[in-house]
């Protein structure tokens, strides 16, 4: 049996030195610390998170530095001082600043002056740096731990116990593991009925990671029952610019649905798509359920409900005498109304409506208005799929869970270009405008077809108040 020798020692690449990682290190701190000292030479925002012409190339730099300190990383990973001038590239980024004034914790811009190389309308990535800084001091004490703590457990303990230190470092290791698995049970397990050492574990322990790490949402989502997701219903009005006074301006509509798949899935993980889902849940923030408004603002809102006409044909050259109807209401109240929260009317509608009306501008077109629906799309149970009648106990047609009547819109509001409100007292403002479907069933697929298709088997009560017929593909 032939033994194979190890290669001499000669054959071996020597180290980088200590010296050339630590130039290399410094000139990324160096960097990050440049876009810091912009920052405050250029008079960028320190408060909130208003941008800045400068932003940009600050958060290039920062991210150049960052990355040319994790450079001299891995030039000598078992040397602290590169793990070191990583950890202050990302401290620099990051930035430093004074603690918020009490009792202003949960305001979205903190009034606080903050300095940082990574401006703070750049905020995802300032947390990304906040990480960085824990990873390098983590790989800064691993790295002065197995360097010096063997040889000082030689001489204080004995030889046999120099390989503690690395054990030790295995076992911190191990707990990350566990500290991680764990959160994850807790966000699994945290929706009601919540167990005790969840709710305690997840709220004092967890959480912090969890939703850095964005692995409490989806978790707690699917356990232990989905719920019904929703879409945003969008319907852009154009008016054609005219020259002349006299001349009456055409209209036009187009609808935009958020998300949908065929359009919106373009990647093999879909990461387009989701972060169009996510977009749906921001304005699905509703006021809270003891929420009571007095008897006479409630007297007035159902007052308003109850005189909301719409016309009965969504025909935009109809004149005035136009015949309207009344749109329908179901039996629950606290269905047909859900009023979201002040974050949501005040900030997140408006922003969305003005980026939808810069994001599909038309040459020679003026955007009229923006109108904002919240479909909620109900999951069909298995006794409508099945065509089971649990009252009377007979069967019946078989309902498509994709069925028109499943989606439940409720209007968000209608906006002007700039995202405004229009009309903060319109009668069905955060109110239901239903679909309903006509006729049960039908024998043949060409029938729905022949016979008028979507708007014969059903009533859209969407596109009427609309005035624009929404795709139904």
């Amino acid at each position: 049996m032939t033994v194979t020798d190890a290669s001499p020692s000669d054959l071996h690449e020597p180290p980088v030195s200590a010296q050339r990682v630590l130039i290399v290190g410094l000139i990324g701190v160096g960097l990050a610390g440049v876009a810091m000292m912009l920052g405050l030479l250029l008079g960028a925002p320190r408060r909130g998170f208003d941008v800045h012409y400068a932003d940009g190339p600050r958060a290039l730099l920062a991210c150049v530095g960052l990355f040319i300190s994790g450079c001299a990383v891995s030039m000598r990973p078992g040397w602290f001082g590169g793990w070191l001038c990583a950890a202050g590239a990302a401290l620099l980024g990051y930035g430093v600043g004074w603690p918020r004034p009490a009792g202003t914790e949960w305001y979205l811009a903190p009034p606080r002056d903050w300095i940082a190389g990574v401006p703070n309308s750049w905020d995802s990535v300032q947390i990304y740096f906040f990480v960085a800084i824990f990873i390098g001091l983590i790989g800064t004490a691993w790295t002065l731990s197995l360097q010096y703590l063997p040889e000082l457990f030689k001489n204080v303990v004995g030889p046999k116990w120099t390989h503690v230190p690395r054990q030790m470092m295995f076992a911190v290791v191990m707990l990350g593991m566990a500290y991680h698995f764990a959160g994850i049970l807790s966000a699994v397990t945290s929706p009601p009925p919540t167990p005790y050492l969840t709710d305690h574990y997840w709220k004092r322990v967890a959480r912090p990671y969890l939703q850095f790490a964005y692995m409490n949402n989806a978790y707690q989502f699917y356990s232990p029952d989905p719920g019904p997701a929703c879409e945003i219903w969008i319907c852009v009005e154009y008016r054609k610019q005219t020259t002349s006074a006299d001349q009456v301006a055409e209209k036009e509509c187009v609808w935009e649905y958020i998300p949908k798949r065929a359009q919106h899935y373009k990647d093999p993980l879909g990461l387009a798509f989701y972060r169009r889902l996510s977009l749906t849940e921001n304005i699905a923030q509703y006021l809270a359920p003891g929420y009571i408004p007095l008897p006479a603002e409630q007297a007035k809102v159902y007052a308003r409900r109850d005189r909301a006409r719409v016309p009965e044909s969504i025909d935009r050259t109809a004149g005035a005498d136009e015949k309207l109807i009344v749109i329908p209401r179901s039996s629950r109240d606290d269905l047909e109304r859900r009023v979201p929260n002040d974050l949501v009317v005040r900030q997140v509608l408006p922003s969305y409506a003005h980026h939808i009306a810069e994001s599909y501008a038309r040459p020679g077109w003026d955007v009229r208005s923006v109108k904002i629906y919240r479909a909620l799309h109900v999951i069909c149970s298995m006794s409508e799929f099945h065509g089971w009648d649990t009252v009377s106990g007979t069967t019946k047609a078989g309902k498509d869970p994709y069925n028109a009547s499943y989606y439940l819109a409720y209007f968000q509001g209608e906006f002007d270009k700039n995202g405004r409100l229009v009309d903060p007292t319109d009668p069905m403002l955060y109110w239901l405008v239903p679909i309903i479907q006509d006729k049960e069933d039908w024998k043949d697929r060409d029938e729905y077809y022949e016979r008028g298709g979507f708007h014969h088997y059903f009533t859209d009560y969407v596109s009427r108040h609309a005035r624009c017929n929404r795709p139904v593909d």
